[in-house]
């Protein structure tokens, strides 16, 4: 279906036949109502099947309102079209867009089942039968043709493929016949839905088969001229390939932790470019040394990006790469060894192959290397390595990687320098919202903390339902002393966090204290239960600095002026010691949030509003939310730390950590933003939690420099050391932000400023 790589469409698109569209102005029946804000109207009763398709000079295709679309909720969602009489029936249409940038997919699938009568049905086709790159934004539309059917009722089955699913304009291409005589279904309304539900995994499975068949695809056709013959033999045998996945009828146990290649199709098309390495190379193992940031592919056999010589402070964490690829017609076993190296020191990490919603592979998550690397023939498999500094001497440290096959093996060198520099306790605060009740968390209690801790997580917040319940009289007297036993069991489990944010839930009101104007009740009982919090976590030994109060998640206008700011006062009035946290998104404005100055006291706007004037002197935090496994790592998890760098920032979050989702697999209800996955063995972590971490110590490298730069200029003045340190950071934090997607900027500047702050604080 999807091809997040420009590379090949894998079908060919058949015209529109000549048959009329008998759908035409016929009224439809939707099985859930159209809940898209942008494109939700009156007309979604009627627009898809009006004649008016998408306008491409207008907006893009989900904000106009001849669209129909659906956010979350079900996977399948059911149209249903009554044609006005039996018809002959030639094809089906469906037209919509995607862009993977802004998180639209097109569906996973939109399954087509017809009926005589509008009670029985039989399973006609699947309208999404080829792939489509949607990396970047086009409108599509999809066609099931060839059909020699007939039927009054026509139902779509649409599959979410990610957390959209859109339409403009639905076709049905056949015939009003006379005569047609009713025909007996197999299938009742119930068993549709049954059916669809059934055919999820294997239709899901043929998506992900031709997407990595497209990448073999693209990658022998970049090859030289003078490998022709073997190519010749590979393509025909890819086509050959390609109808046995779409003629596949039955889908495969997956375990979708193993990575790519998921299925036993995959792993012929991976023995396909196995044999044509095999045929061209000289080696059965290639080994080139990479950068850890930089996109891979299962197929890129020669793919480099220079990783440059690492360099690192003392106590934060490296990554070195390897990129390992078996150029034989079977798989490779191979036992990995570093030697040379401090034990314990250095972790090895096998790269697995993960797909993000939108079929787009990315090598990601970090499995633990204890046993034998497998690679299937054909395949490039990347090797990590993680360095952890904090036991290193400082100086230069040299070894090597062994892998050892059975009749093949290699040796690499490794090399990176540890400098006179130690990296103190960032000051950065971050925030991921990684809550200790998502299911990896109360799996995993303790790893979930070390990993925490390890990649300088110092903030958590508290959901609503940890906070105590007061119990209280008509007047607004607490009557009960407040349990705080749930709260004090969930603080335990996180003992090293610097900032604990206590989020209401106002929004929901749920213990009805919120302040209401001219509800004397409400603010009594508000009042006691803040002093009564307070006095509490200052008896667990926390500060002012260590504790703040989140009214409401990301308030609009309105919530700021009705629930933000008379909270607030009711806390000045009780404590005015006491802090306020908030996250700026929604509807505000630089105009409106002005407005509302006193309100808070920690300012955290997403970072499309981080340019306001209005967070000037505040030093804010910023955050973003949509942090999926499809994102780059230096991209997009690490820049965001040199924007704080631009910005100064006090604090920086993403959503999330972990959530409530399949890990492994976007297509098993909605997608996942986590940075980590779960593992038979606990907490897994993945290359952009890395490059999060990475990132993370960026900024306290820069934050570094400019105190000790600082420092410097307070002793000896203007130096022209200091002047050509100062002019350095501004040049590489301005070179990474206008580069953000080359995965070696940010390792570069990290090396040079590094040398900077080397030779300042060695400059007697």
């Amino acid at each position: 279906m999807l091809i997040a790589a420009a590379a090949l469409t894998l079908l060919t698109i058949v015209p529109t036949c000549s048959a009329d569209n008998v759908a035409l102005g016929r009224p439809y029946k939707l099985s859930h109502p159209p809940n898209y804000p942008y494109c939700t109207d009156t007309g979604d009763t009627t627009d898809l099947t009006d004649g008016v398709r998408y306008n491409p000079g207008g907006t893009s295709l989900w904000t106009q309102k001849g669209t129909v679309g659906w956010a979350i909720g079900d996977q399948l969602k059911s149209i249903e079209i009554d044609l006005g009489q039996i018809c002959s029936i030639n094809g089906v249409s469906f037209e919509t867009a995607a862009d993977n940038r802004s998180q639209g997919t097109f569906p996973l699938a939109v399954l087509v089942f017809l009926s005589d009568d509008g009670k029985s049905y039989n399973y006609a086709g699947n309208v999404i039968g080829e792939s489509v790159n949607q990396a970047t934004y086009v409108v599509h539309t999809f066609r099931l043709s060839n059909l020699k059917e007939q039927g009054r009722f026509v139902r779509l089955v649409t599959v979410r493929g990610g957390f959209y699913v859109f339409v403009d304009e639905i076709e049905v291409l056949g015939s009003k016949t006379k005569g047609l005589t009713p025909r007996k279904r197999d299938l009742d309304p119930e068993a549709v839905l049954k059916v669809a539900r059934q055919r999820v995994p294997l239709t899901r499975q043929n998506n992900s088969s031709l997407t990595l068949l497209a990448h073999a695809e693209a990658r022998l056709a970049a090859q030289s001229k003078q490998d022709q013959e073997p190519i010749r033999r590979a393509r025909a045998t890819l086509q050959r390939l390609k109808s046995k996945i779409l003629a596949r009828t039955k889908a495969e146990e997956v375990n979708f932790r193993r990575g790519v290649p998921f299925t036993g199709l995959d792993h012929e098309i991976c023995g396909v470019i196995g044999r044509y390495l095999a045929a061209t190379s000289k080696s059965k193992l290639m080994v080139r040394t990479a950068n850890p940031w930089a996109p891979l592919m299962p197929f890129d056999w020669k793919a480099s990006a220079d990783p440059g010589q690492l360099t690192l402070m003392k106590n934060e964490w490296g990554e070195l790469a390897l990129n390992v690829t078996n150029a034989t017609a079977a798989p490779v076993e191979l036992t990995i060894t570093t030697k040379g190296l401090q034990p314990g020191a250095v972790s090895v990490f096998a790269v697995k192959f993960v797909e993000a919603f939108g079929f787009r592979i990315r090598g990601d998550a970090l499995m633990p290397l204890r046993g034998k690397l497998q690679i299937p023939p054909g395949m490039t498999q990347q090797v990590w390595l993680s360095i952890d500094t904090r036991s290193l001497r400082h100086g230069h440290h040299e070894g090597q990687l062994e892998l050892e096959g059975k009749s093949t093996s290699a040796i690499q060198p490794l090399s990176f320098t540890v400098a006179h520099v130690e990296m103190p306790r960032p000051k950065l605060h971050v925030v991921n919202f990684s809550y200790m009740h998502w299911p990896i968390a109360k799996t995993d209690p303790k790893g979930v903390e070390r990993d925490l801790r390890e990649h300088y997580v110092d903030t958590q917040v508290v959901v609503s339902s940890y906070l105590p319940n007061p119990v209280a009289d008509a007047s607004g007297n607490i009557t009960q002393p407040l349990d705080f036993s749930r709260l004090d069991k969930y603080m335990d489990l996180l003992p090293n966090t610097r900032l604990w944010i206590f989020f209401m839930g106002f929004e929901w009101d749920h213990r009805k204290m919120r302040p209401i104007p001219g509800n004397a009740r409400r603010e009594k009982l508000f009042r006691q239960w803040l002093a009564a919090m307070i006095a509490h976590v200052k008896q667990r030994g926390l500060g002012y600095e260590n504790f703040a109060f989140l009214w409401h998640d990301e308030p609009s206008q309105k919530a700021m002026r009705e629930i933000v700011k008379p909270s607030t006062k009711v806390l000045r009035s009780v404590d005015p010691k006491a802090r306020v946290w908030i996250d700026i998104s929604s509807d505000n404005t630089a105009e409106s949030i002005a407005k509302y100055d006193g309100a808070a006291d920690i300012w955290c706007p997403s970072s499309e509003k981080l340019e306001w004037s209005f967070w000037k002197d505040k030093r804010p935090w910023f955050y973003d939310s949509a942090s999926d496994k499809g994102r780059s790592p230096s991209g997009h998890y690490r820049y965001k730390l040199w924007l704080g760098v631009r910005h100064r920032a006090a604090g920086n979050g993403f959503w999330t950590y972990t959530d409530s989702s399949n890990l492994w697999d976007d297509y098993a209800g909605s997608p996942t933003y986590s940075v980590v996955y779960d593992g038979p063995d606990g907490v897994i972590s993945s290359k952009r939690w890395e490059a999060y971490r990475a990132g993370v110590e960026d900024f306290e490298l820069c934050r570094l420099l400019r105190k000790t730069m600082t420092a410097k200029a307070r002793q000896d003045g203007q130096t022209p050391t200091v002047i050509a340190a100062g002019t350095l950071l501004n040049q590489w934090v301005q070179r990474v932000l206008k580069n953000r997607h080359d995965p070696t900027t940010a390792d570069r500047a990290h090396n040079e400023l590094l040398k900077m702050l080397v030779r300042l604080s060695s400059d007697r």
